[in-house]
Order: C-alpha cells, then structure tokens, then sequence
C-alpha cells in the first residue's frame, strides 16, 4: 500500500509500485492494465493521482494508451528509432541488439513515373532497381521497405541486391557514396489486405507511410524509398531542442516491439 504521509508524492509512488508489478510479471507485456478506477480501489489513491501516474509512465514509454480500447503494459517498454539518422534500419537495430532478416518480395528493373525520375534527377527513360522488402527484427514483421535505385548510378547493383543485405552500407562500401542528408514526406494510411497479411495486422489499420529521398555529401539524389509501418506500434519524434541526446529539430520515426 502506498505511505499516504510520505515525503515522495503519491503519483510517484503509484508510478514505482505499477514498475514493480509490471517487472514482478503482475502486468504483462502486452497485456491491459486496470481500469482508472480499478487502479483507485486497489492503491487507494485519487482519480487524479491515478492519470497523473499513468501519463507519466506513458511518457517514459513504459505504458501505451489505445483509444478506445484501454491502456496496455508495451510488450517491450523500449522504443527503437529506426529514422532518427540517415543510417539503415540493419544499424539501427544492430545497436538495439536485434537481429536482422529480410524477405525480398519483388526485385525488377523499370522505368519510373516522371515525378519519381525528377526527384532521382535522371531521365525519364533511364533504368531503375525497384526492390520491394518486408523487414523483420527477431523474427517480427516490423516495415515494408520499397526502393528506387537507378541503374547509371550504380552499376551492377542489381545482381548484388541479395540476402539480408543492407542498402545504404552497400552503397557506401561498394561505391563510395557518402549519404549526408534526406527528405521525406510523411503520411498516414489505411493498410490494404497485402499490408496486413505482411505486417500480422488488419486490413483498414492506420499505417505510416515515409517517403524518403536521400542525398550524397554532393546534393544529388542517390535513393527513393517507401517505408509503411504499424501505426499501432509507431510514433513520431520531433524535438526542437537537445532533449536526451536528441540533436536541435531532429525528428524521426519510431516503433515498440
């Protein structure tokens, strides 16, 4: 029970006993937490101290709230920031300690619509690798991962798109290109029948849909890339100012598992 004539405030106190329960298995990953008002009768504390309790631990991404449906314990209270650098999703994951693996759904070359030629500054009859790849991090559907890759950029590059590869380590390995910067475009979806069956959801599941351009230490346009993820599992970050590491207006996608 909480020391109601403690120095620390409730909410604080709520915060660490709901963190005990959870790492004592009580509240599972995944799993929906009580009620607000259940949470009142089994600490014995206000509704206020209970929202204040659960905001925060929101914020520190160890509980997610799901309109309409509740609050849940985050089936790993670690959130991955797989678009915070222009590093691949393959860096970003091996630092978090995940493994890597990539079904490759689709691999051809073709000819891009002329907006998509404009934005890779080639002409709208020249060659492109079109490569289409469900991503995954231990084993879970994480990101369908579509790129356009022309073909007088990077010669031969598409008898070597194979395996669990890593695009951009590729490309800076094999042809020496230095990626500096990007643009992207984010919006939201509704994911299609092959979205869900790809990604383990629901056929009209909000979806975030990144499009992305890259850019060598040059300016010109290297990549296109088309990232959909799980709206459910996926947040967006955008800062401002140094917070946590964060450099000044860094923003970037990032997902739970």
């Amino acid at each position: 029970m909480l020391e109601q004539n403690s120095s620390i405030p409730l909410y604080e106190q709520l915060k660490q006993a709901i963190k005990s329960e959870i790492q004592a298995g009580a509240y599972k990953p995944g799993c929906r937490m009580p009620s607000e008002a259940e949470l009142e009768q089994i600490y014995q504390v206000s509704r206020i101290t209970v929202r204040r309790a659960i905001k925060e631990l929101c914020q520190e991404e160890i509980l997610v709230r799901k309109q309409g449906k509740g609050t849940f314990v985050l089936e790993n209270p670690v959130y991955k920031h797989i678009d915070r650098t222009i590093g691949s999703f393959h860096d970003s994951m091996a630092k978090e300690g995940k493994k890597v693996t990539v079904d490759i759904l689709e691999k051809s070359i073709i000819r891009v619509r002329a907006s998509y030629a404009s934005d890779l500054a080639i002409a709208p009859d020249d060659e492109v690798v079109y490569l289409k790849r469900l991503m995954y991090a231990d084993g879970i559907p994480v990101m369908i991962d579509t790129n356009y890759i022309p073909l007088k950029r990077f010669p031969g590059i598409y008898d070597r798109l194979e395996g669990n590869l890593a695009l951009f380590s590729l490309l800076e390995k094999e042809y020496g290109v230095k990626l500096e910067r990007y643009y992207k475009v984010l919006k939201v979806q509704k994911a299609t029948r092959e979205m869900g069956r790809l990604l383990d959801c629901r056929a009209g599941d909000p979806m975030f849909d990144l499009f992305k351009i890259t850019y060598n230490d040059e300016g010109v346009p290297q990549t296109i890339s088309i990232s959909i993820l799980k709206g459910e599992d996926t947040f967006y970050v955008i800062s401002n100012g140094d917070v946590e590491g964060d450099e000044v207006n860094q923003s970037g996608l990032s997902w739970k598992m």
